[in-house]
């Protein structure tokens, strides 16, 4: 005889929607973060590039810190504030604090435009700091979230898709308005952007807040978070009795202890570089490599990315399912291999349709693989979590510390060393072509040689431990009682 406690399994569409765009907020944030920081504090703020690169860096650092900070709290907290969840209390004190910074992160400094620009670094670090640490408590709670809405394979693998599908529409939005508002704002330059455009990142700034607060009201009203105490869930879960045995309850030092946490957690990391790398340093790729192209395209590049991504999105449940996770990934990783050689080959192009239609193709290609490649490393996270959600805030939170923290030295590390002044030279245009070129590639080639790693590796599992007959003959029927125990308890509130 086999006793299974009963798991959330399948997710109502309401709920489904609700989550995915539970993380809207940031999305945009980040959308406008990584494409035009480093933008605008150096052609508009006047920072050097050195002084921009450390911003960002300063930035991924408290974001790295709060994420593991946030993912330990998070995973102790019981039933939130006023019982309101404890995944969802986390959640909207990140919200708040990215509606309280974000439109400072992208404004003149108040009072203070005039001023040295050491004082304006520390007065943008102050925002920024609070900015990220919001973004952190919003981003783990609500991936720690999944696999509390659901145990069921598929499912998961369809709330990573909305997520990232929500994702992708977030950036698709953000890259049209600014198209919009590059296109149509009056400047002297068709082809630079410099200090007199500080009005289009401003506006950009609160349509995106603007937008963002209406996603968490959506987010917030329609997803119930389940009121059971968190110590009732562990306890159901660590009953689960099955002819494999019991399942093990992982604690952090366990999950360390684990050699496929690193795996998945390097994939998800150089996932995330790829992906972050190269919406950085795209729109100044085609303001100082291809310089001949009108400054829209700024916007218009990175939505195309964008776009091709959100395409790829939906038939990924249905592909991981026919070809498996690794596989899938390796798929995605050939899409950038070939996106970085076109970036390379468009900087010899002469003629300007050419020019355009490469640069095209590029960013489509790049788009379905940092769509793929994402949606496969969340997934494989889902998996290496499994049914031990009472350290799946740790997990995420550790990943994501491990990706900002990368992140923030490589792109720091590319600004230190940037040939680049506010006048274009060839030395700078080939600086930028080799940034898109070569950390995508070299990137996507360690991932696949630890994909190659882990080929037979069976992703969160063999986490069943025996027990002895005698003890578990008492435990299942001890689950049996608790079980009919919790059926009784839902009788009663039915």
């Amino acid at each position: 005889m086999e006793v299974i406690i009963s798991e959330p399994d399948m997710v109502s569409k309401r709920s489904k929607f609700a989550y995915s765009v539970g993380h809207v907020l940031n999305d945009l944030t980040s959308s406008m973060w990584f494409s035009y920081l480093l933008v605008y504090y150096h052609r508009i703020v006047n920072f050097s590039n050195a002084s921009a690169g450390y911003l960002l860096l300063i930035g991924q650092i408290a974001d790295a810190i709060s994420t593991t900070f946030v993912g330990f709290e998070s995973d102790r907290t019981r039933t939130g504030l006023f019982h309101y969840g404890r995944r969802k209390s986390w959640h909207i004190i990140g919200v708040i604090c990215v509606l309280c910074s974000f439109p400072f992160c992208f404004n003149l400094c108040v009072e203070c435009k005039d001023s040295d620009l050491w004082a304006q670094f520390i007065y943008y670090t102050m925002f920024i700091i609070i900015f990220q640490f919001g973004w952190s408590c919003s981003q783990i709670t609500h991936l720690a979230m999944i696999n509390e809405l659901t145990h069921k394979d598929d499912e998961r693998v369809a709330l990573n898709s909305y997520r990232y599908a929500w994702s992708v529409v977030s950036n698709i939005f953000v890259y049209t308005i600014a198209s919009i508002l590059l296109g149509f704002h009056s400047s002297n330059d068709e082809t630079d952007i410099t200090s007199v455009d500080a009005p289009i990142f401003r506006k950009l700034s609160f349509i995106v807040v603007g937008i963002g607060f209406i996603c968490m009201i959506i987010f917030h009203v329609f997803l119930k978070e389940s009121q059971q105490p968190a110590e009732e869930t562990e306890q159901r879960l660590q009953l689960s009795l099955t002819s494999s045995g019991r399942l093990k309850r992982m604690t952090w030092i366990r999950f360390l202890r684990e050699k496929q946490f690193y795996q998945c957690g390097f994939i998800w990391m150089c996932a995330r570089i790829i992906l972050n790398v190269t919406q950085v340093f795209l729109p100044l790729y085609i303001i100082d490599t291809i310089s001949v192209l009108n400054r829209v395209y700024v916007a218009i590049a990175p939505l195309c990315c964008y776009l091709s991504g959100l395409l790829a999105s939906f038939p990924m449940r249905a592909i991981n399912k026919a070809l498996g996770r690794k596989i899938t990934i390796i798929f995605g990783l050939c899409f950038i291999l070939a996106s970085a050689i076109l970036f390379w080959f468009i900087f010899d192009l002469k003629d300007h349709l050419r020019i355009e239609i490469t640069l095209i193709s590029a960013c489509v290609l790049l788009g379905i693989g940092t769509s793929t490649t994402n949606i496969c490393s969340f997934s494989l996270a889902s998996d290496l979590i499994g049914l031990n959600t009472e350290c799946g805030a740790f997990v995420y939170g550790i990943m994501s510390f491990a990706d900002k923290l990368a992140n923030g030295i490589v792109i720091a590390i590319v600004q230190q060393w940037n040939p680049c002044t506010l006048a274009s030279t060839t030395t700078c245009a080939l600086y930028y072509r080799y940034i898109l070129t070569f950390i995508p590639i070299g990137v996507a080639i360690l991932t696949i040689l630890m994909i190659l790693s882990m080929w037979k590796t069976n992703i969160g599992g063999n986490r069943h431990e025996v027990i002895p007959e005698e003890q578990n003959t008492v435990e299942r029927t001890n689950a049996l009682s608790h079980e009919n125990e919790c059926d009784e308890r839902s009788s009663l509130i039915a």
